[in-house]
């Protein structure tokens, strides 16, 4: 008797960061091929958040041959597969089959740094099928070709969100910021995980966050005078924003000043926009 022992991918999901990629005001979408590796692979999803099967989910797993392999980038889940398809699931997958992974952010500072307002008792929910419990507007989660950023749209109700939370064992519950939540057939064709006969179609879904820009404010220690950019920068883990003091400033300020890039620490928000303050 022979043991099949090849695994197959049955999907993946890449977490980006604009905050990590850009560089200054470069984006990672405009860069050149051979710049977005370099950017990459600096990259490490690691480094602000953190993914986890739910309880319920390490079991499902377990029960039909699955492994859960992070990345740099986020994580794959395989499969047994059989050996004369590898296509094909040696447990057939149920097309009802839901995988439900745990999102936290370990960076305190992520929310200074990432494009987004966070609103008590609502989490962000990335999935391919629509809860009940949400309006038809409900978005569903990207996959790897799409351009669409995490917005508050991912938000879901209070009512969705404590249905999520309570499908959690009670030590899961603590600093949930979002659920990621994967059915084997979604709502849309296009993000489904294995087609009607059960074959892997091994989607990369997308998880990309964009870096918060704010107006930049500089106080002056020695004359307490302050001034701020007319209009918003991003803030950017690598490269560096350069300043014009003609056309960033009104009035305009002399042009042989210095005035250094924020820290993304000191962030403040008045009447609904965000500063970064930055002493000179």
């Amino acid at each position: 008797m022979s043991f099949n022992l090849t695994y197959g991918l049955l999907f993946e999901v890449t977490f980006l960061h604009n905050y990590f990629l850009n560089s200054g005001e470069d984006t990672y979408a405009g860069m050149s091929a051979a710049d977005k590796e370099k950017m990459i692979q600096k990259f490490n999803y690691d480094s602000f958040a953190a993914i986890t099967p739910t309880v319920e989910t390490q079991t499902r797993l377990r029960n039909y041959k699955m492994a859960f392999k992070p990345t740099k980038t986020g994580f794959r889940v395989y499969i047994k597969v059989k050996e004369a398809d590898e296509t094909d699931p040696y447990i057939s997958v149920p097309p009802d089959l839901k995988l439900d992974f745990i999102v936290c952010v370990k960076d305190y500072q992520f929310e200074h740094y990432t494009d987004l307002e966070f609103v008590l008792n609502q989490m962000f929910l990335f999935s391919n099928v629509k809860p009940s419990t949400e309006p038809g507007t409900f978005q569903y989660i990207p996959k790897i070709n799409d351009t669409v950023l995490v917005s508050n749209d991912y938000l879901v109700s209070e009512e969705t969100t404590a249905q999520f939370l309570s499908e959690l064992h009670t030590a899961e519950r603590q600093g949930v910021f979002g659920i990621l939540s994967l059915s084997m057939k979604a709502d849309i064709a296009a993000k489904n995980i294995v087609t009607n006969a059960g074959k892997m179609l091994s989607p990369n879904f997308k998880i990309h966050f964009d870096n918060r820009k704010t107006l930049w404010r500089y106080i002056n220690r020695k004359t307490a005078i302050t001034i701020k950019t007319n209009t918003v920068k991003p803030l950017t883990y690598s490269g560096f924003v350069e300043i014009d003091p003609d056309a960033d400033f009104t009035p305009s300020q002399l042009a042989d000043t210095q005035y250094p890039n924020p820290s993304v620490k000191s962030i403040t928000k008045d009447n609904g926009d965000y500063y970064s303050e930055i002493f000179i």
